[in-house]
């Protein structure tokens, strides 16, 4: 059946279907051939009469017959002649019907068929359109092909045609009638913010239904198409998006339609993934399509065509570029026809005459021919514009160049270099970019390689270096030589020693790289990897000919391997405190600390370190940090131990060099997360197993040896030459003297950030490269190993099973089912047994030598609630396995009969490790040898044990989230120990641990179970009382960092001492365990006295009275005890709920107040136990901390979700006598602060001002006038929980400290500290500052850390950095900024601050007590 006959089926559709009965016709069509039997009856499996007709109608074109029209015709002519007479006039070639159907050339498309075209917005062809029917025919074949809700998409570099291609496509009237109905609707896009990008929809929208109002959003739009697109006669419609450049674009037209779209960056259609038909755009023309191209351009026939342009074909490739920048300047200015012979030979004489082989990337180009293209172009513009030009020679290729460089550049304003850059965009000789980041547009700007390379050739060297020195004379300027302040505008910071390199400034290179002000740039802008690998290849520059740097700029380079991912990760860190956290020998350490000397506006913090794993002690095992896109889900080291696979839940694996941090490769094919890599025994392959339900075999060994055959860095960048020679500081070098490394490549090593490829989409990744794909799970797989040999492989999931492979075909050997979800399995290493590991706490063992594995065991965990989560075996007989709460190992003996049935089994358990009570174990990885065990654990620490000693080696401590994988370095044999252990996690890092220089590590320190007090007679020298792991208590010095005690009695290790505190005088210390047991310490004596027991339930609060004389505990269920000397006891029934806190009321210390978790307040008599008043009832509410004044007037309680509320304490309610009372008569109805509806942690009042801080659990602080009931100013610095409060009035630097994921100080001086509009301010200074308030509520103070500027003249620049280099932090909703000292650890939960601010204790949740003393040049 043809196109006309087709279409007249289709224009008479509804009449057939509302008139013709299937039944009376559906004999004559058997018997006349039209349809088989088994036709009819599919046709008659339609359950209503359209149906059965809609189904004949939608199989008649089906089928192959040539009469079948005609045929069908002849049978409707007896009983539906008037339909029958429709058809064949629009089956009649010479009626207009028909002829608006025929398919025809687009230049002389008939009337209907242009009629449709202009109704759906499809453009008129160019002049000078070249036919490319393969192309077109490719697309059309993909339009008919494509479903609801998917994309074609046809890319390709600018001026390729793409446009012209999907208008060509559309010119097919049995494309637009029978696939689309007419239903078909041109958008031309182009670069739209999101304004634009909503106007258009609503004329979409308005041109689909214009009944109805237009849409008000984006959303509004796409919800609006959705609706109208899902009506039955759209239901094939075609949406055409010409020339898209933003996902966003793509998002808001993904409402189900079919979407044909032009683009030159595919990478837009990530939004989409999956559901796109990508059309490549060929780089050149062929033969015959450049001959007619030519032809066109002088309007003659390709016959007519000089000999030499068959030559021109054959030198410029087909390249657009060239014929588009020849066809102008081939023809005869006088005559545009005529042909002139000697012109043509002339610039066919250009083509031949320039050759430049290294120009040799793309096989669709001649690179010799582009350049003469391009030199001719050159010949037409002025001298002004040609010197523009030539200053893109000093970037590379594939670079982003934003608008502001070329403002630093050219030194000119950004109207001037529109100005300036709009000539060469003009001329197609710079590409422009739109890229719309947040609130504004980035304009960005490239130059293709191919002219960027005709410009380094036709440039001298001298010019080269000078156009190099121009730029970073002009940055220099601009910051005013100080290398910190360089600005971060996506460019010069990734850029910087390349520019430096060519314009041969290397004696700069120490000057600038060994400053911890333009690392902490660099960091933040670039981040480590990138900063890492300029040191590795300006190492010769930076260390000096003399070698002089050469310590420093190990332990630089040492510093921002490990430290360099906190510098990025919190934007707001000092780097010059952080620096002041590395060991006192390290050249960064004396750097930092001598910047902090100068710094006299500024306070530092010396930090000093106790625990199990200090900083200095992590530093020292800790190789490298590597920054991830995402969360690492799973991870492992290849055969050398120099680089490492890692996954994120992104579905792609990606190589790693472990040094530098440089991504090297990446594995694609997976479409959910990955849950293991596991490698196998001659790491020539590996296994990934995913949600996507798969098992995936990849090839290593092909990629490593393709990254060792060749270079390391990208193709692209030219090749690394010393200058022959190179001046630094007094003595001028040959270049021989420096180390030639031909290899090494300008920076960057990454793409800077938001890159846009402008030119070409030849990087793009491929769908799957795999070797293997296993498909046999029904749910996500969990695990995968190879076997011992590399034949088989292993793997299990959450579809009850655990399944054999043969790992080099996609074949099932066996499927071993379970109970439940199966969550680790291994093979044993004579490849007889395999071992998994379940959810119902059981290990199977199975045995595949005599049949195909049978279970021949089952080992029970001692915990049968525990999840098994890593198993392996160190033997043929011994098993160890790792669940949530425990380490096992068991062996056993097997024996058989001799027909191999099992004879007996028998199995010992040992235990190796049980998890604490407050925590559970992760993941956990064993070395080759089997001797050592790593295992993870809740706290987000790594514990290293010897298996065959089981005892704990050593503690790794600094990621701050959920370590999720953990791999040994593979040994070269099983008798080599393992050198490096890796860590993948959840904050996005992957670390390189050192196994093999550790030493056995002490106990670490409880976050929670520790105190710390100055005694009376020192302002700032704490005493400090600490838990350990081992549960001794030890007694440190806070200004020698000394252990002055430790407790001998140790405790039951199930008894775990949970609470200390030390007495207001630092005599005596107490202490609780978790069965309830109270102990007391006399410090001076040593002596240990046990009080008693909390027979109920576990102690909660633990406190000494003002005058240390008694001492008050409160347990879970709201028991309290008040232990008197002489052994005398008071006890007090409390609320049920639980005491949050309580309070000795006189200082006679005869009354408690005791505040109870549901919100109520009563006092108590001490000397009898009995209830005195009830201050507040209880309420019903759920507390979550109170504080108390210092005037003793005011309660504040904080709640889960109404903020906190401020109760005052009438005088009347401190009676001296014991007589009881009722409710108080005089009580106040308390007063409810804070703006937050999410649970308050902390609240504390302040002691010289009438404010209170509150922290709540988004990390928002927020400052009241208490009297007022005024906000008076909003804090925002961390991240997560604020943990804990404290005031301190005798700093000049400070006055509030919060601490949660990291320790912030906050300046809220007079100079800064203001109310809001509705109340009196306190001084006259303040009623000054009311220009500061921020919507009526308050205004922006200033949290500070150690290295932040309190100068109330200090202003905000539009460098993230001020004079020495402190970070200055950016405005959080423009109310705050602050510098955050970072805690490893994810958090600490308590602090303690000296009253003169000059000291600071806590404990991080990694076990590492902090001890910080500002340095003494900043005391005052």
């Amino acid at each position: 059946m043809n196109t006309v006959e087709k279409a007249a089926l289709l224009r008479n559709r509804d009449a057939i279907v509302q008139n013709v009965e299937f039944n009376y016709i559906k004999e004559k069509l058997v018997a006349y051939g039209v349809l088989s039997v088994q036709e009819v009856q599919d046709v008659d499996c339609e359950k209503t009469k359209s149906a059965k007709v809609r189904r004949l109608l939608d199989l008649l074109p089906e089928i192959g017959v040539k009469e079948t029209f005609m045929t069908f015709v002849k049978i409707l002519e007896e009983d539906y002649d008037w339909i029958a007479e429709r058809l064949s006039e629009c089956n009649n070639r010479d009626s207009p019907d028909a002829a608006s159907h025929l398919n025809s050339d687009p230049f002389a498309a008939p009337d209907s068929l242009q009629h449709s075209l202009i109704q759906c917005g499809i453009p008129f062809p160019p002049p000078h359109l070249i036919p490319r029917h393969t192309k077109v025919a490719q697309i059309r074949e993909c339009l008919k092909a494509m479903t609801q809700g998917q994309f074609v998409v046809i890319h390709g570099m600018a001026g390729a045609g793409k446009s012209v291609l999907a208008a060509e496509t559309m010119r097919d009237m049995d494309l637009m009638v029978n696939t689309f109905g007419n239903n078909v609707y041109w958008l031309t896009v182009g670069q739209t913010g999101t304004d634009t990008l909503l106007t258009k929809m609503q004329a979409l929208c308005e041109r689909l239904d214009h009944t109805v109002l237009p849409p008000l959003s984006v959303d509004q739009a796409t919800e609006r198409l959705r609706r109208l697109m899902t009506d039955p006669s759209r239901k094939n419609s075609l949406i055409i998006l010409d020339d898209v450049w933003r996902g966003e674009v793509v998002r808001a037209f993904d409402f189900g339609c079919r979407i044909l779209m032009t683009t030159r960056d595919a990478s837009v259609t990530d939004v989409v993934h999956g559901r796109v038909l990508l059309v490549k755009v060929q780089d050149g023309f062929t033969q015959e399509e450049s001959m007619s191209y030519l032809a066109n351009c002088f309007n003659i026939s390709a016959q007519e065509l000089p000999e030499q342009a068959n030559d021109i074909y054959l030198e410029s490739k087909g390249s657009p570029m060239v014929l588009s920048l020849l066809a102008p300047l081939l023809a005869d200015r006088g005559e545009y026809q005529r042909i002139d012979a000697h012109r043509w030979d002339h610039y066919l004489g250009k083509l031949r005459d320039r050759r430049y082989t290294q120009l040799k990337r793309h096989g669709s180009y001649n690179y010799e021919t582009i350049n003469e293209a391009i030199a001719m172009s050159f010949d037409h513009l002025d001298q002004e514009t040609r010197r523009s030009l030539n200053d893109f020679v000093i970037f590379l290729d594939d670079v982003n160049i934003p608008a502001p460089v070329l403002q630093v550049l050219w030194n000119c304003s950004r109207y001037e270099m529109e100005e300036r850059i709009s000539l060469l965009v003009a001329n197609s000789l710079v590409a422009q970019h739109f890229q719309e980041q947040s609130s504004n547009c980035v304009v960005l700007y490239g130059i293709h390689d191919l002219l960027l390379d005709y410009l380094k050739s036709h440039l001298t060297a001298e010019e080269q270096r000078d156009a190099h020195r121009k730029l970073i004379d002009s940055y220099f300027a601009e910051c005013n030589n100080y290398f910190g302040a360089l600005p971060d505008d996506n460019y010069i910071l990734w850029f910087l020693g390349y520019h430096l390199y060519k314009a041969e400034y290397t004696e700069l290179f120490p000057q600038i790289y060994l400053n911890l002000s333009f690392i902490s740039a660099k960091l933040r802008a670039t981040g480590p990897s990138d900063l890492l690998n300029d040191f590795r290849k300006y190492k010769d520059y930076i260390s000096e000919a003399s070698g002089r740097n050469s310590q420093r700029v190990e332990d630089y380079t040492h510093f921002i391997r490990t430290c360099g991912h906190i510098v990025v990760q919190c934007r707001h860190l000092d780097i010059i405190q952080l620096a002041l956290q590395q060991p006192k020998n390290s050249c960064v350490y004396n750097d930092a600390l001598e910047m902090a000397k100068m710094s006299k506006d500024r306070f530092y913090l010396e930090c000093r370190s106790v625990g199990s794993q200090t900083k200095e002690s992590m530093d020292q095992v800790l190789r490298s940090t590597i920054l991830n896109y995402g969360h690492v889900t799973a991870a492992c080291f290849t055969q050398d131990g120099q680089r490492l696979l890692s996954a994120v839940d992104d579905g792609q694996i990606r190589m790693w060099d472990v040094d530098s941090g440089k991504e090297l490769h990446r594995f694609v094919g997976h479409n959910g997360s990955i849950h293991q890599l596991s490698l196998s025994r001659d790491a020539k392959r590996f296994v990934s197993s995913s949600a996507d339900g798969s098992v995936k075999v990849w090839d290593l060994s092909a990629v490593i040896s393709k990254l060792d055959g060749t270079p390391l860095d990208h193709p692209s960048s030219p090749p690394f030459h010393p200058p022959c020679t190179v001046v630094m500081g007094s003595r001028t070098l040959v270049a021989g003297e420096i180390e030639h490394r031909p290899n090494k490549t300008p920076s960057p090593r990454m793409r800077q950030d938001s890159w846009h490829n402008m030119f070409d989409v030849g990087d793009r990744l491929v769908n799957d490269n795999s070797l293997k794909t296993y498909t046999g799970h029904t749910n996500e797989v969990l695990g995968a190993r190879f076997s011992e040999n590399g034949a088989l492989v292993v793997s299990c999931g959450l579809d009850n099973t655990a399944r054999i492979w043969l790992s080099t075909a996609c074949m099932e050997l066996g499927v071993l089912d379970h109970p439940e979800p199966v969550t680790t399995c291994c093979f044993s290493d004579c490849g007889f047994f395999v071992a998994t590991g379940c959810t119902d706490s059981m290990i199977r063992l199975w045995n595949g030598n005599v049949s195909l594995y049978t279970c021949v065991a089952a080992f029970h965990t001692q915990n049968s609630s525990s999840r098994i989560l890593f198993i392996s075996f160190l033997s043929d007989t011994s098993l160890l396995s790792v669940s949530d709460t425990e380490i096992l190992r068991f062996d056993w003996t097997l024996s058989s009969d001799e027909e191999g049935e099992s004879d007996s089994f028998g199995y010992v358990t040992n235990s190796l490790a049980n998890a604490n009570s407050n925590c559970c174990y992760n993941c956990a990885t064993v070395t080759d040898d089997r001797q050592l065990l790593a295992v993870s654990t809740s706290k987000d620490n790594i514990l290293l044990y010897n298996i065959d000693s089981t005892e704990q080696i050593f503690e790794y401590v600094g990621h701050t989230g959920t370590v999720n994988t953990l791999h040994f370095s593979p040994s070269a044999n099983n008798d080599e120990p393992p050198k490096w252990l890796l860590s993948g996690s959840a904050d996005k890092t992957l670390k390189v641990w050192n196994v093999a220089d550790v030493e056995r590590v002490e106990c670490s320190l409880s976050c929670t179970a520790f105190h710390a007090v100055c005694p009376p007679d020192q302002s700032s020298d704490f005493l400090i009382a600490t838990v350990g792991s081992d549960n001794h208590i030890q007694v440190v010095s806070g200004s020698s960092c000394e252990t002055l005690l430790t407790t001998n009695d140790v405790e039951s290790s199930k008894d775990q001492v949970e609470m200390c505190v030390l007495s207001h005088r630092a005599s005596m210390m107490a202490w609780s365990t978790l069965s309830g047991l109270v102990k007391l310490m006399s410090l001076d004596k040593k002596e240990v006295k046990t009080l008693g027991h909390h027979s109920d339930a576990r102690v909660t609060l633990l406190k000494f009275s003002p005058s240390d004389v008694l001492l008050l505990t409160v347990s879970s269920e709201g028991c309290i005890k008040i232990w008197k000397p002489r052994n005398e006891t008071v006890t007090i029934t409390g609320p049920r709920k639980g005491v949050i806190d309580c309070f000795f009321i006189e200082s006679e210390e005869k009354t408690l107040m005791v505040c109870g978790a549901d919100g109520s307040i009563r006092l108590w008599s001490i000397e009898t136990g009995h209830p005195i008043s009830l201050i507040l009832d209880n309420y019903g509410l759920n507390l979550t901390c109170v504080d108390r004044a210092s005037n003793r007037q005011w309660l504040a309680q904080g709640t889960i979700t109404e903020g906190v509320r401020i109760v005052h304490i009438p005088c009347d309610a401190e009676p001296c006598s014991s007589k009881p009372v009722k409710n108080n008569k005089g009580f106040r109805n308390p007063n409810r602060l804070g703006h937050q509806v999410v649970p308050v942690r902390v609240c504390r009042f302040a002691n010289h001002v009438q404010s209170i801080a509150i922290g709540y659990d988004n990390g928002i602080i927020e400052i009241f006038d208490y009297l007022r009931n005024t906000l008076q100013a909003t804090l925002e610095a961390h991240q997560s929980w604020v943990r804990d409060l404290q005031w301190c009035q005798n700093s000049p630097f400070f006055q509030l400290v919060s601490l949660g994921d990291r320790i912030a100080w906050w300046d809220l001086s007079s100079s800064r500290f203001g109310t809001s509009t509705s109340s009196v301010p306190r001084n006259p200074t303040q009623a000054n500052r009311s220009n500061h308030l921020a919507g009526g509520m308050g205004f922006p103070l200033t949290p500070i850390t150690p290295g932040s500027s309190f100068s109330s003249t200090s202003s905000f620049s539009s460098s993230r950095f001020i004079n020495t280099g402190t970070a200055q932090s950016s405005h959080f909703d423009g109310l705050v900024q602050t510098v955050e000292f970072q805690t490893r650890g994810r958090y600490a939960s308590k602090l303690f601050v000296s009253c003169d601010g000059r000291a600071l204790v806590t404990v991080s949740d990694s076990g590492i007590l902090y001890i910080l003393h500002q340095l003494s040049q900043h005391l005052k």
